[in-house]
Order: structure tokens, then sequence, then C-alpha cells
């Protein structure tokens, strides 16, 4: 499931997927993810942007949406910072 949460005003949504198919215990996770401006329509061209992580993997699904947010951050803190 998506979840969002709000960076230097923008919204950061992640997605964890897991690595090798369905789940199991000892289940690895990846993440997607994309970065918008609030109310923009992410489907549309220009305004997100999209990241992932597809090689590196994490123990956890938590694990994988906290790395998510990590790169969101990033990605948000570098839009922030070419505006100003």
């Amino acid at each position: 499931m998506w979840d969002k949460i709000e960076h230097n005003g923008q919204e950061v949504w992640v997605l964890p997927v897991t690595a090798y198919g369905p789940p199991v215990p000892e289940t690895l996770w990846h993440y997607v993810g994309y970065v918008c401006r609030h109310g923009a329509d992410a489907h549309l061209e220009g305004q997100s942007r999209r990241f992932q992580e597809l090689v590196a993997t994490f123990r956890s699904e938590e694990e994988a949406r906290e790395a998510g947010y990590d790169e969101g951050r990033r990605i948000a803190d570098q839009a922030s910072a070419a505006k100003a």
C-alpha cells in the first residue's frame, strides 16, 4: 500500500515491494516512490519525480519504506535548493 509523508512543502509517496514473489517469513523488500507538490497530478509528465531502489534489499517492509522516505526527502531538498 502506498504511504505518504510531507517534507519541505512536497509530498513523498513510497510503496514497499517484495523482492522475490509473494511475502514469506524472510521476504526481502525494495521500494518505488515519487515526490510531487501538493495537488499535483503525479501521473502527468513533469508533475512528479519518480525514484526506486530495485537492487539493494531491505529486511522488512518498514525498513524499505523508511529508506524510500529518506530518498524522497533528499529529492525534495534538492528541488527546494534548486529553486532558491
